[in-house]
């Protein structure tokens, strides 16, 4: 959904995507990007809404930032799917993200399967995405209050959240979808929380708070402070009014799906928590305007580790295959000498296809 961008940076010729690949695939379009850029939250206030404020306590999950396809509605929910499962170990390109989703009820059939509140689920299910989604159809409206307990909660526990917000002063339901769907304009990735409340034993939303997201045009991070986030809306076809100041918000329905792992069967709980970085990572070249794909290298993480325990990690190149512990699939093994172990997979694979990586002790 693409009626307004909230990317981050004025863009720098520094900041522009590039690949090794192909000049024609790392073209981004920057007539567009440049317009985007007036209305980044780092360029104004000082970049203030784009600083990591200082609190006592956080958690932030290792993703990537960067950059979405605009094409055929935006590809906003896609991408947020997209960096949200990177923390998980895994890269899904955007265009994947569709292929496994049917249309929304109400969205406009050029859209094919844009990635919307009444879809989304299915799409997480498909790619064997084990997720959590907020029962906006069920929760009695204005929802923000048990929503952000229920977000908080998520990233506290190293989830990573896919949220839809409203626009100030846009008209929803979006298209024509029928409600409680619909009621926002925009999909991002939320990847973090701040708080300096202590996040393992007090569950409590503090107006101070700060939720760490990224948007779709920008290589920053945004940090909100939770007493801004709230919006108002009035039903059937009302305008959204967010906070003085405030160009989104989260409006009386809530919209949020949380990533947890993987629909792994074998694995599902005893895995150890990894994450993928991919290099380029800023933009992948744009299936709609049918730039060639490129060759992307990945670098996983694995954490929480037993010092002297050994482990195998596992790629899977297709969902088809994912989470199937053949050992054609096991693609180094090793003895940890630390909690955290660090491995650049020697084999590239293409960005529009699907890889999921899992550690797993022996």
């Amino acid at each position: 959904m693409r009626t307004y961008l909230l990317p981050l940076t004025a863009l720098a010729a520094s900041s522009l995507p590039t690949t090794t690949d192909s000049a024609a695939a790392a073209a981004a379009p920057l007539a567009a990007m440049i317009e985007e850029a007036k209305f980044s939250p780092c360029a104004a206030d000082g970049g203030a809404a784009c600083v990591k404020p200082p609190m006592k306590y956080e958690r932030i999950a290792k993703s990537q930032p960067g950059y979405q396809w605009d094409d055929n509605g935006g590809y906003c929910g896609s991408w947020a799917v997209q960096r949200a499962t990177l923390a998980h170990g895994a890269w899904i390109s955007q265009q994947q993200v569709r292929d496994h989703a049917s249309p929304a009820p109400g969205a406009p059939a050029s859209h094919d399967n844009e990635i919307l509140s009444s879809n989304i689920a299915e799409a997480l299910k498909n790619l064997k995405l084990k997720a959590e989604g907020w029962d906006y159809a069920g929760q009695p409206a204005p929802q923000q209050p048990a929503y952000f307990k229920w977000l908080k909660a998520q990233l506290v526990a190293n989830h990573t959240v896919v949220w839809m917000i409203m626009w100030d002063g846009q008209q929803y339901p979006a298209y024509e979808m029928p409600l409680p769907a619909g009621v926002h304009g925009h999909v991002e990735p939320v990847v973090g929380i701040q708080s300096n409340h202590p996040l393992d034993t007090d569950a409590a939303v503090y107006d101070d708070d700060v939720f760490v997201h990224y948007t779709d045009g920008g290589v920053d991070s945004v940090y909100k402070v939770q007493e801004t986030l709230s919006g108002s809306w009035s039903p059937p076809h009302g305008n959204a009014k967010c906070q003085s100041g405030s160009r989104y918000c989260i409006g009386p329905y809530s919209y949020g799906w949380a990533v947890q792992g993987f629909l792994d069967a074998a694995h599902g709980e005893d895995a150890l928590p990894l994450s993928l970085k991919v290099d380029p990572w800023q933009r992948e070249p744009d299936f709609r305007q049918h730039e060639a794909p490129i060759h992307l290298s990945g670098t996983v993480t694995a954490e929480r580790l037993s010092a002297g325990a050994q482990y195998d990690i596992y790629r899977w190149d297709s969902v088809g295959d994912a989470f199937t512990y053949d050992a054609q699939f096991r693609i180094t093994s090793f003895n940890a000498t630390a909690d955290t172990f660090v491995f650049k997979d020697p084999k590239a694979f293409m960005n529009n296809g699907t890889v999921y990586y899992r550690c797993v002790g022996r």
